[in-house]
């Protein structure tokens, strides 16, 4: 199990995710702003953080700079998960130093998966259970 920072502003795609990675046996916190992400990143340094790039305060650039330059949180990855998905944003995203980048919307069979890359073996969940698996 992971505990894992959720910045996005969007309560659609901040309940999908929160809902997926919580029923893979993760811990989630929850911002929706990158002042409060930020914050909640440095009380308590997350093991992962999905930084969404459009927030209402600070960009998801500067956030990630600003948590960049913070000693107990400068090796947590950190993951864009955004609706920038024209050619060259996630060349971006990667070039100025996320871990890694997703586009929105989220595909919820392989976020799950897609992410345990980023976490330690021991850290990385399991699969969501399906609702239907009992026929239910």
């Amino acid at each position: 199990m992971a505990r894992i920072l959720v910045i996005e502003d969007n309560p659609a795609n901040l309940e999908l995710m929160t809902y997926l990675l919580v029923a893979s046996g993760h811990a989630v916190e929850a911002a929706t702003t990158g002042e409060s992400g930020i914050e909640l990143a440095v009380q308590a340094p997350p093991d992962l953080i999905l930084l969404d790039i459009q927030l209402p305060d600070i960009s998801g650039f500067g956030v990630l700079a600003l948590l960049r330059n913070e000693a107990r949180v400068a090796r947590v990855p950190i993951v864009a998960v955004t609706a920038n998905a024209m050619v060259g944003d996630r060349d971006q995203a990667l070039a100025v130093g996320f871990d890694g980048y997703f586009s929105k919307p989220i595909e919820p069979t392989s976020f799950v998966p897609a992410i345990a890359g980023f976490l330690a073996p021991e850290q990385q969940g399991h699969a969501p259970r399906s609702p239907w698996a009992d026929g239910a």
